[in-house]
């Protein structure tokens, strides 16, 4: 991922929708491109082993990277 790219938290959750079953995917990490303004991005995904306690180990996916909120509490102060 371009380090100048900070995808929204709507685009990390649309880019989940789009991730395979980690129990059975062969690979640790899983992209998902993603339009951007001028080109297309990837979100990239880490496959994690977690205890569970009714199957013992599961896979989950895990976004661990930096996410752009946009605030409107900013603009709201402005405006009064």
């Amino acid at each position: 991922m371009n380090d100048r790219f900070l995808p929204s938290l709507s685009q990390v959750r649309a880019a989940s929708e789009e991730l395979p079953d980690p129990e059975i995917w062969p690979e640790n990490e899983y992209s998902v491109p993603i339009e951007g303004s001028k080109k297309v991005h990837e979100v990239i995904f880490s496959r994690v082993k977690f205890a569970s306690r009714s199957n013992g180990r599961t896979y989950r996916w895990v976004y661990d990277g930096k996410i752009l909120i946009r605030s409107n509490k900013g603009s709201e102060k402005a405006d009064s």
